[in-house]
């Protein structure tokens, strides 16, 4: 007499089949992840010099931006690019710790705007606003910052020596709530590149 419960014998096979498809969901995940962090922000260039008036330090820069074609995908769904720019003025003191002297973020939202099939590019400090007829040249506006003022030159003294520090963040992860499933995905599209530092001598 054999006391195998068929039911527990057919139920086996079910959850073989369960975990075997969980684990290849698993493993098409961790396939898929490397290809779309793929996001890419690179400092080329920068420099800080007088403008014209000769009282404000003015920042100019050439930042490169890389996207997945997942990501530009999203973007032309709905999705918005934020980039922010951070900028920090440093003063070097030797052997103690350099000083702050000034830190700035310059803030800018990329979109597409499907009606129009335009690219909407607007800096959120100031609200201005620029359209473009593709992606490629809206990112490369967004890599070209001209004369972006950064601080008063009075704050800056002959005597001393500074260094300063650029770096550019990358976020696709704030959606509206109609495209909340895709953040499963945005988190691999953000990105933040490598502080770029150069001295600056008044």
């Amino acid at each position: 007499m054999s006391n195998s419960n068929p039911v527990s014998c057919r139920r086996v096979p079910q959850l073989l089949r369960h975990g075997a498809m969980l684990l290849m969901c698993f493993l098409a995940t961790a396939a898929i992840s490397p290809v779309l962090a793929e996001s890419k922000a690179v400092v080329r260039n920068a420099s800080l010099t007088l403008g014209a008036g000769q009282d404000v330090y003015e920042l100019d820069a050439t930042v490169d931006f890389t996207l997945p074609e997942d990501a530009r995908k999203g973007i032309e769904a709905g999705l918005t690019l934020r980039v922010v720019y951070e900028i920090e003025l440093a003063r070097v003191r030797g052997y103690w710790p350099d000083a702050t002297i000034a830190e700035l973020e310059q803030s800018y939202e990329l979109s597409y705007h499907a009606l129009s099939q335009r690219y909407l590019l607007r800096n959120l400090n100031t609200g201005e606003q620029q359209d473009f007829g593709s992606l490629p040249a809206a990112l490369a506006q967004l890599g070209d910052v001209r004369g972006l003022p950064v601080i008063d030159a009075d704050l800056v003294k002959d005597e001393s020596r500074y260094e300063v520090y650029l770096r550019a963040v990358v976020d696709l992860s704030t959606t509206p709530t109609a495209l909340q499933w895709l953040l499963f995905w945005t988190d691999d599209w953000s990105t933040t590149s490598e502080w770029f530092k150069w001295p600056l001598r008044p």
